[in-house]
C-alpha cells in the first residue's frame, strides 16, 4: 500500500473517532446511547396528549380524579403509556398519589390501563386515577415526554 493510502485511511480514521467522540456526550446527554450514534438515533415515536378528567369517588370516600390521556405510537415497536413519559398531577404545588386501589364498578376505571400495549401505527386513550387532596381546587396536568428532547406538556382542569 502507498504512503499517501495509509495516510488517508489514519485521518479518515481519526475524524470518525473524533466525531464520534464529539456527539457521544449530547446523545447521552438526551438518554440515548453510543449504539444511537453510530447506528442512527430512532427516538420515542409516540406522541402523549392531556386529554380530559373526569371525577369519581373510592369506596372508601375518596374523591378521586381519572385523567384521559391520548397516546399514539408511530414507532414499529409496541409501547405503552407508562413507558412513554413522566406523569405529575398536582393540586396549590402539592404532588397527587396515584390511586391503585379498586374503584367502584360505576367509575368504569382499569389499574392496568396505562400498560396496555399499543402496536405501531396504533392510538388509544389510556387513563390514571389520581386522589384528591382539595375537591374544589384546580389540578395541574404535567407530562414530560420521552421524545428526544423530552417535551414537557401542562393542562390544568378546573374542578367542578
Amino acid at each position: 500500500m502507498k504512503k499517501g493510502h495509509i495516510v488517508l485511511i489514519v485521518v479518515i480514521s481519526v475524524c470518525t473517532a473524533l466525531t464520534i467522540t464529539a456527539i457521544a456526550p449530547i446523545v447521552l446527554f438526551f438518554g440515548g446511547s453510543l449504539w444511537d450514534v453510530w447506528y442512527g438515533y430512532d427516538g420515542s415515536k409516540a406522541e402523549i396528549e392531556i386529554d380530559s378528567y373526569r371525577l369519581c369517588e373510592s369506596v372508601n370516600g375518596d374523591d378521586i380524579i381519572i385523567v384521559k390521556y391520548w397516546l399514539k405510537n408511530d414507532g414499529k415497536e409496541p409501547t405503552a403509556l407508562y413507558y412513554e413519559g413522566d406523569f405529575s398531577v398536582y393540586q396549590n404545588g402539592i404532588g397527587l398519589n396515584e390511586y391503585v386501589d379498586e374503584l367502584p364498578a360505576e367509575c368504569d376505571y382499569d389499574t392496568e390501563d396505562q400498560y396496555r400495549n399499543i402496536k405501531g401505527g396504533a392510538a388509544y386513550y389510556a387513563e390514571i386515577a389520581y386522589k384528591l387532596e382539595f375537591p374544589d381546587c384546580d389540578v395541574e396536568v404535567e407530562v414530560i415526554d420521552y421524545d428526544f428532547f423530552n417535551k414537557t406538556k401542562v393542562k390544568t382542569f378546573t374542578i367542578q
